[in-house]
């Protein structure tokens, strides 16, 4: 392999998009609160529930 198009130890993460911790888990309780309003049919994918 040409180390031409070797990467390793160059590409560095972008310190802008990290968040913290407690807004991580802000967005994970508001997704989970998203998921319980979901109202799904009776018959859901051909299964009864």
């Amino acid at each position: 392999m040409s180390p031409h198009f070797c990467k390793v130890g160059k590409i560095k993460p972008n310190l802008n998009k990290l968040i913290s911790l407690t807004e991580f888990e802000k967005r994970i309780l508001n997704f989970v609160e998203d998921i319980n309003k979901v109202d799904y049919p009776k018959s859901f994918n051909g299964i009864t529930i």
